[in-house]
């Protein structure tokens, strides 16, 4: 028996300090929709060179609560987005915003979808529970407002794979960052039995139990926040196409895993999607040890061939390694800060989160699986 056993969470249990919020805020909300986070237990800058990643979606993630406009002459869609603390009407005119504005993003996802804010005569409350980066908080928020649409019959139907080149193409021009496709795919397709295998270039999604006994995947957060439109991600995008175009190779895949590579960005994309496949192994036959081993070489890669880790993650990695009871640490996410990745033995997880905190990294959590994005009970848990 594994400690990840099948079984969907209890719907209170996803993002419930988003779930208060939001009911607090809309208390007569008629319709209510989750959608999860998600952490990449391995393949790290390989998904937009085509590359076959290892994502788990999480139970913490963004809620939206909604209600129906009674008049017509009350306008579009209003949005009160709580982790802000701002409220607004959205008008098709938030498309002029500056790149990542939240408002401009919303409208955005509407647009693609075949929609206008004027057009939605809902107000809506979002809350979630993913900040400090590396968790998917942009996806998430992008694909609770989109598959609450399609369960108001409002918008473009879109499969999983067709949405997430959609929102792909949204975050790229509307908050500037030149992400791949694996976040809007890790959450759409998550499902509450464990991970997934995820080939870019082919469009499959296979999903990979997590054979542990009694190891479980932690969650702990360095301490800085991160950012990727300020530009990093993008440069680090802008090295690599350098780099495959001087030794000749493809610009949007992988170098062939025999192939001899020379730069450092090169090295990492692969040997990062060798340790991917090796993680599938370790995974399928339950061995701890194995896996943390390709998260510690993983963490090295990232920081010292990709250049994307922090002081920060580097001194919270290097901590738990430490640690009686970790098998393995790693940063997730993009990098740049943000949150690392830790497989711990179950029965040491409390004794280790209390050393963290002492340690300064007091922001820490168990991952389970969170399955895909779905509509919420109304019921008990605001009322």
């Amino acid at each position: 028996m594994t400690l990840y056993s099948p079984g969907a969470p209890n719907p209170e249990g996803l993002a419930s300090a988003a779930q208060a919020r939001v009911f607090e805020a809309l208390p007569e909300a008629q319709s209510a929709f989750f959608a999860p986070g998600r952490v990449n237990l391995m393949g790290d800058h390989i998904d937009y060179l085509g590359g076959v990643v290892l994502p788990m979606s999480l139970t913490e993630g963004t809620v939206l609560a909604a209600e129906a406009k009674a008049r017509r002459d009350e306008g579009g869609l209003e949005v009160w987005a709580l982790d802000a603390s701002e409220k607004a009407l959205l008008s098709s005119k938030d498309l002029e915003r500056p790149l990542g504005d939240w408002r401009r993003r919303l409208v955005a996802v509407l647009a693609a979808l075949g929609l206008t804010p004027e057009t939605v005569p809902f107000r809506i409350a979002i809350s979630g529970t993913l900040a400090g980066g590396g968790l998917s908080s942009s996806a998430s928020f992008a694909l609770v407002l989109a598959r609450w649409l399609r369960g108001e019959g409002l918008g473009e139907a879109h499969d999983s794979w067709s949405l997430a080149r959609i929102l792909q193409t949204v975050e790229r021009d509307h908050a500037g960052v030149a992400c791949g496709l694996m976040d809007p795919l890790a959450i759409d397709l998550g499902t509450v039995d464990g991970a997934l295998r995820l080939d870019c270039e082919q469009g499959t999604a296979t999903p990979v139990a997590l054979g542990f006994s009694e190891a479980v995947f932690a969650l702990v957060h360095c301490g800085v926040g991160r950012r990727l439109d300020d530009g990093a991600y993008n440069r680090v995008r802008a090295r690599l196409a350098a780099a495959l175009a001087e030794e000749g190779f493809s610009a949007d895949r992988l170098p062939p895993q025999g192939a001899r590579v020379r730069a450092a960005p090169l090295r990492h994309v692969q040997s990062e999607q060798a340790r991917v496949w090796a993680g599938c192994e370790a995974l399928a036959a339950g061995d701890a040890a194995a896996f943390g081993a390709l998260m510690d070489a993983s963490h090295g890669s990232l920081a010292e061939d990709y250049g994307v880790s922090l002081p920060e993650l580097d001194r919270l990695t290097a901590l738990a390694r430490g640690l009686p009871g970790v098998h393995g640490a790693r940063l997730t996410g993009a990098g740049f800060g943000g949150w690392a990745q830790l497989l711990v033995e179950l029965d040491a997880w409390p004794e280790l989160h209390r050393t963290f905190a002492a340690k300064g990294f007091p922001k820490a959590f168990i991952a389970t699986p969170g399955g895909a994005p779905r509509a919420l009970p109304l019921g008990s848990s605001h009322g």
